[in-house]
């Protein structure tokens, strides 16, 4: 089964993913070995300072691509980014929306919480034409404290998307069971990488594909590592049915702690 990645940060010395040029392409020859065919790298953007300058991002990006074409690497690749929450977007920038879609782009919250004036307001921050789709979710201090608090964005046209790792419990036994909420609860549209590294963080998604076919049955998993990805690179529509009722967790109610350790955790 081909996989396609739409979040990571593999192009060198914009961001706190790969270091070098080295560990780019070793990064994208680990995704090719795991069955990654497609990738869109997503470099942070903190501010509308960022898309300002990208044409610095762009350079860079071009030049992953040829060394990678040099390499004989044959994962192909697009441009986009991570947008941190910020009251303004121009989407005009070639590298606001995923693979230029002119639709879909990656929109990060602030790891220890959504602020409630962020989540009153969040849909009038973009014209309607854009979809958002959330990052990582399931490691949101607030989602981790009432996972139900996603309703009103998927309810009102998100997407969220949740990390391979954290289904394999690579950030802890509460974001584990976060995704696994929203896996059952039948919320997350589409599974990426997060990539940052070669260890702890790489451009992989076969064993959380291997979990998900296990758990939730092969089809979900070609749908969310695979056919939702490729909608989004084709800004086509995507729709996984009724969300179905949450129960949330025992630990909901242990907010300060678990929002601190998110806080140590995610610390940039």
């Amino acid at each position: 089964m081909p996989f396609i990645d739409t979040h990571n940060h593999i192009i060198p010395y914009v961001d706190d993913g790969a270091e070098d040029w080295d560990m780019a392409l070793s990064m994208l020859r680990d995704a090719e070995a795991d069955g990654i065919v497609q990738v869109v790298a997503t470099p942070h953007v903190l501010s509308d300072s960022d898309l300002n300058e990208e044409k610095k991002y762009i350079t860079r990006f071009d030049e992953l691509k040829k060394r990678a074409e040099d390499a004989g690497i044959q994962v192909k690749l697009h441009l986009g980014s991570e947008l941190y929450i910020q009251p303004y977007y121009d989407f005009k920038r070639r590298m606001a929306t995923l693979a230029q879609n002119g639709r879909y782009f990656l929109i990060e919250f602030p790891m220890s919480m959504i602020p409630g004036s962020i989540e009153a307001r969040f849909f009038e921050l973009f014209p309607t034409k854009y979809t958002p789709i959330i990052a990582h979710p399931e490691r949101n201090g607030s989602i981790i404290n009432k996972p139900s608090k996603v309703r009103y964005f998927v309810d009102n046209g998100a997407l969220l998307q949740v990390t391979a790792g954290s289904l394999l419990g690579v950030f802890g036994n509460q974001v584990k069971a976060t995704a696994e909420q929203l896996m059952n609860t039948n919320v997350v549209h589409i599974i990426a990488s997060d990539a940052h590294d070669l260890d702890r963080r790489a451009l992989k998604l076969g064993k959380a594909y291997d979990y998900v076919c296990k758990k939730w049955g092969p089809d979900r998993a070609d749908m969310l590592f695979y056919a939702n990805p490729q909608k989004v690179l084709n800004g086509e529509d995507i729709n996984i049915g009724e969300p179905f009722d949450f129960i949330e967790p025992q630990f909901q109610h242990q907010s300060s702690s678990i929002l601190n350790k998110v806080r140590t955790f995610f610390k940039r």
